[in-house]
């Protein structure tokens, strides 16, 4: 079977239609690091006369909504949806790479005009209705289910962020802090819910049909905890402009919670074996690795000390980087090594080393002048565009060393 035969959802669908779909969304990162290599040439040697904030709309567009929600509807079709009702999604899935296109068409040119907010309309709305048919029927074990429906609990409640973005000029706010904490409550539900518990759930599905013992009791509390604490976190979003000391008290909180919930989920796993050797484990540490760091930063983040210099612009991406490069995509790496879609021996080692050192190099540079603030006030003499234009090229490299392949037999 090649891509070009893949049209409308099968019945049951095999591993190589899924493995076709999946080289969609990886072709989306592929145009997502494209446009983020072109942002930041342009602070080294300005190429373009689009505006830099609408490419970087179409970029975090595509990464979200082109990569992230792609893979993760191709591992929701492979380990969530009832066979039988695979058909039923197909035209969600085509709606979605209409609204996909339809960004990557008007955002550059535009920004948030007509066009762009129709097609992102278009997106949500294929997004509702799959988060709906997904909440009333899917296959997920018990130990999953719960973190399956916060996962799409917390897609939904993003919404409220960019219909807040629509609002907020009519009603003469557009200055004001609640549009762009409009912005980071969307950001929030997306990185700190609707990713984490969605390759949560997908980590403990795949589990369970291995054969692995998980202890399902620990991981629902785990959902509870953490989806509480991430709920209370979204606080830290707001210290920035100063907000009465309850709030300060309350992201203080949201911190604890999630460490407890993430105690949790480490005794749901505890005797769940790590991937095999090589670079697959690597992928598998680092993505573990940034999962912890993650909660970490939140139970770190409010006190007055750092809340400041975590609200600095350059960090406050590199969160985002961590998220995105450090943990969702290296574990959609590892689940898609498992079904055989990447390539093996030295094209997999370098893509793979390419891709990390290029998340490591960008997210050093991004904090590196914070934390030699932290050291002391040390002085930051490096200059930054040039190192993070290498750091994009190498993530560039890496995705296309990287890019998937269609398997000829079936993975179980």
């Amino acid at each position: 079977m090649t891509c070009g035969t893949a049209t409308g959802i099968p019945a049951t669908p095999p591993d190589a239609w899924l493995a076709c779909r999946f080289r969609v969304a990886w072709g989306f990162l592929l145009v997502s690091v494209l446009i983020g290599f072109g942002l930041r040439l342009q602070w080294v040697r300005p190429w373009t006369t689009l505006g830099y904030n609408d490419l970087l709309h179409a970029h975090s567009h595509v990464a979200f909504l082109g990569w992230v929600f792609n893979a993760f509807f191709v591992a929701t079709l492979r380990h969530f949806v009832p066979p039988a009702e695979a058909r039923g999604y197909d035209r969600i899935w085509w709606a979605m790479q209409l609204a996909v296109v339809g960004m990557l068409a008007t955002f550059p040119f535009q920004g948030y005009a007509a066009a762009s907010i129709a097609f992102s309309t278009l997106h949500m709305a294929a997004a509702f209705v799959f988060a709906v048919k997904l909440w009333r029927r899917n296959r997920a074990t018990p130990a999953a289910r719960l973190h399956l429906r916060l996962a799409l609990a917390f897609m939904l409640l993003s919404g409220a962020g960019p219909l807040a973005l629509g609002a907020l000029p009519a009603m003469g706010l557009r200055e004001s802090p609640a549009y762009t904490l409009a912005i980071y409550f969307y950001l929030h539900c997306q990185y700190n819910g609707w990713f984490p518990f969605f390759l949560q759930a997908l980590l403990l599905q795949r589990a369970e049909e291995r054969g692995w013992r998980v202890d399902a009791p620990a991981a629902v509390r785990a959902a509870w905890w953490l989806g509480a604490g991430g709920l209370a976190s979204y606080a830290l979003s707001t210290l920035w402009c100063h907000p009465p000391d309850w709030v300060w008290w309350v992201a203080l909180a949201g911190g604890f919670v999630q460490f407890a919930g993430a105690v949790q989920l480490g005794r749901a796993l505890r005797a769940v074996s790590w991937p095999g050797g090589g670079v697959v484990r690597a992928l598998a540490v680092v993505a573990a690795g940034s999962w912890l760091l993650k909660h970490g930063l939140h139970l770190v983040g409010p006190w007055p000390v750092l809340a400041e210099l975590t609200q600095q612009r350059f960090v406050a991406i590199a969160f985002l980087h961590l998220v995105f490069l450090g943990l969702v995509t290296p574990g959609l790496l590892v689940w898609a090594h498992g079904r055989g879609w990447l390539a093996t021996g030295t094209r997999l080692r370098v893509g793979v080393a390419l891709l990390l050192a290029g998340t490591a190099a960008s997210e050093f540079f991004l904090v590196g002048p914070t934390l030699a603030t932290l050291a002391g006030g040390l002085t930051w003499s490096w200059p930054l565009p040039l190192p993070l234009l290498v750091a994009s090229l190498l993530l560039v490299a890496g995705v296309v060393l990287l890019w998937p392949r269609v398997p000829d037999s079936p993975t179980a």
